[in-house]
């Protein structure tokens, strides 16, 4: 805190003015202002207090068995695919393999838990993007969806992922494919993304619910 000092002049006579009755109405709207910042402040303060003990998700050991990835893996044309725990903490992946076990899939879940809704808003708000994503509407508080196709060394293929800030969770679910595999993911870009979308949509239902 800034204090400020003035140097007063005693060989100046302080003038007194004459005692006056301050007027009725600037003190009533003055009164009302003070009452109506008070109340914007203490519900200010609830809301902020709300976000601070918000923390619906929950670091379990389990989080890769109840992810669901249905629609993507019906997408791929793989409808037993499941998620499998990775080497990175908080993270899942799984693969499409062909007949001669090349990956033609492969897809990730990371998720990474604060302890509250303000430490995951600030990590959201902080963390870089890349490509052009779009907004993606009422999934979590705030989501985002990138899709792209592209030719790398000859080879045509596709991706898209989803990032989802939800309370005290940062969801992030990505997907990379050739093109020519025999469910053709990659001919329609927007159905695999919708896939991706529905995917991180139940998975978040599940992963809320109490272990």
């Amino acid at each position: 805190m800034a204090y400020r000092f003035a140097v007063i002049d005693t060989s100046t006579e302080f003038w007194d003015p004459p005692p006056s009755r301050p007027s009725l109405a600037p003190a009533w709207i003055g009164a009302s202002l003070s009452s109506a910042t008070i109340l914007a402040l203490v519900a200010a303060g609830g809301v902020v207090a709300h976000a601070w003990n918000d923390e619906r998700y929950r670091e379990t050991g389990d989080a890769c068995s109840r992810l669901d990835i249905t629609a993507v893996a019906t997408r791929l044309g793989d409808p037993k695919l499941r998620p499998q725990p990775s080497l990175t903490p908080g993270a899942c992946t799984y693969v499409v393999e062909n007949e001669n076990g090349i990956w033609d899939s492969y897809g990730s879940v990371q998720m990474d838990y604060s302890i509250n809704a303000v430490g995951a808003w600030l990590a959201w708000r902080n963390q870089e993007t890349t490509g052009n994503p779009r907004e993606v509407p009422d999934l979590g508080r705030a989501a985002r969806l990138t899709v792209q196709a592209r030719n790398v060394d000859g080879e045509d293929v596709c991706s898209a992922s989803v990032e989802v800030l939800d309370s005290n969770l940062l969801f992030r679910t990505g997907i990379g494919t050739d093109a020519d595999i025999p469910s053709r993911p990659c001919d329609d870009l927007d159905a695999l993304g919708d896939a991706l979308i529905e995917s991180a949509r139940t998975s978040l239902a599940r992963l809320a619910e109490s272990p």
